[in-house]
């Protein structure tokens, strides 16, 4: 069942990777016309540095590489719910490579805002996620810049400038949602790839949104 509590600002019902809904004054001052949002933030202590209502995290990560977190929630001000990643500072990727090709034993996961809705002072949407962590084997081609990798929910499509790596991930998800797990999200989304590549790991984050839905998770492996 969910639990309720009070903040200064409102009062919500939160239940975690569940259902979240706010009661709030986001009909004034900077509400905007979306309401799914995404994007990159930073990490501190293992989360993502962002403070929203009703929030989750995860993570994802390898000693020898690094962390990536990822959050959802709500942004009050805005009547928006949202999800961002981040990769903790220092991530571990080794030396440039410029030719050839790596391979990377690679986990991931992600959190899944979905159904969401807005009326009035209020907004809601189901969140969920993976039950265990996903995990797929990803191809640097440094000779043609490209990182790329497919399981039974993700396809990556990566692009590698030095040891930047940029591109999509497309995320075809079906988790259990809603309260206690009573509902199935499901769908398949195109997500923003943003991370560092090198001769020992991969790090990197993704994210995305449509009309209703947002995403945001993160993989890290080590090189083969």
């Amino acid at each position: 069942m969910p639990f309720t509590f009070q903040s200064r600002r409102a009062a919500f019902q939160c239940v975690a990777l569940g259902s979240i809904v706010l009661l709030s004054a986001c009909g004034s001052g900077g509400r905007s016309s979306n309401i799914t949002a995404s994007g990159v933030e930073r990490v501190s202590d293992g989360r993502v540095d962002v403070s929203l209502e009703s929030e989750s995290n995860l993570s994802v990560s390898d000693a020898r590489v690094g962390l990536v977190a990822f959050a959802t929630g709500i942004n009050e001000r805005k009547g928006q719910v949202v999800a961002v990643a981040g990769i903790a500072d220092d991530p571990e990727v080794g030396d440039p490579v410029t030719e050839g090709t790596v391979t990377y034993s690679t986990r991931y996961n992600y959190i899944v805002l979905d159904n969401t809705s807005r009326s009035g002072n209020y907004i809601s949407a189901d969140q969920g996620s993976r039950r265990f962590v996903g995990r797929t084997t990803l191809t640097a081609d440094y000779s043609e810049g490209t990182l790329t990798g497919t399981s039974s929910d993700l396809e990556v499509d990566g692009q590698i400038s030095g040891q930047e790596v940029t591109g999509s991930v497309q995320v075809d998800y079906n988790v259990s949602g809603g309260i206690v797990g009573t509902k199935v999200l499901s769908g398949r989304m195109d997500t923003a790839l943003n991370g560092q590549v090198g001769s020992t790991g991969v790090i990197a984050t993704f994210h995305g949104t449509d009309s209703n839905s947002a995403i945001a998770g993160g993989l890290v492996g080590t090189a083969n």
